[in-house]
């Protein structure tokens, strides 16, 4: 049976990326936009016949992670008609073969070539002065923003280049409530201290990961 034409086809496609709900592909028509979709392989587990009572209840089903995505995406187009340089701009939805995809535009850097992580950078070796300023500048962006976010790890971080905004830091992934109950968005300064816990955590991983390789390198 052919697929309709305004089908997407991404499964014949090797994916870039696979995240703990999502897989990431290199939009076919399109290498400057990536295609994010929910991972069948957990669907049955968390949203199937074995899931909890509550889950099946709810509305958005396995898509209530870009439904949460793309609420806060919109929250900081809100103040200034655009969403801030340090989210990933999402671009809308398509129908695929994995079901719906978000559209988002890919991070490049100064080579054109996909961003590297922020764990890839400290793996390398190339966190240095520049760098470093970089990632306090997104730092302070994000801490200072009303923005609520979910995930904040070495691997959903990037470091882009683009015309408008030069080097800068990316939140890829992990924007949005990660619970029901909605703290974060009846309080700025609880926003704010959880999201100084996470960049505190960030830090100290990244500390961590440098010790492992200074170790490493003086055996």
């Amino acid at each position: 049976m052919t697929p309709p034409a305004e089908l997407l086809e991404l499964k014949g496609g090797t994916p870039l990326a696979q995240g703990r709900m999502r897989i990431v592909f290199r939009h076919p028509q399109d290498p400057r936009l990536l295609v994010k979709v929910i991972r069948p392989d957990i669907l049955d587990e968390r949203w199937g016949s074995g899931a909890p009572w509550y889950k099946k209840r709810r509305r958005f089903g396995q898509y209530i992670s870009f439904i949460r995505e793309t609420e806060e995406y919109i929250a900081g187009c809100a103040g200034g008609g655009d969403a801030p340089p340090f989210a990933q701009k999402i671009l809308g939805y398509v129908e695929t073969d994995y079901g719906l995809g978000m559209v988002v535009r890919a991070v490049h850097d100064r080579d054109g070539k996909p961003a590297p992580t922020l764990g890839q950078i400290v793996v390398q070796g190339g966190l240095n002065a520049k760098v470093k300023a970089d990632l306090e500048t997104f730092v302070t962006s994000v801490v200072n923003s009303d923005l609520i976010v979910a995930d904040f790890n070495l691997h959903n971080i990037v470091y882009g280049h683009d015309e408008r905004y030069g080097d800068h830091f990316v939140l890829i992934d992990g924007l949005g409530l990660s619970t029901i109950l909605p703290f974060k968005t009846l309080s700025r300064a609880f926003n704010r201290f959880s999201k100084k816990g996470r960049v505190k955590r960030m830090y100290a991983r990244i500390d961590r990961n440098l010790r492992r390789i200074a170790a490493a390198a003086a055996s």
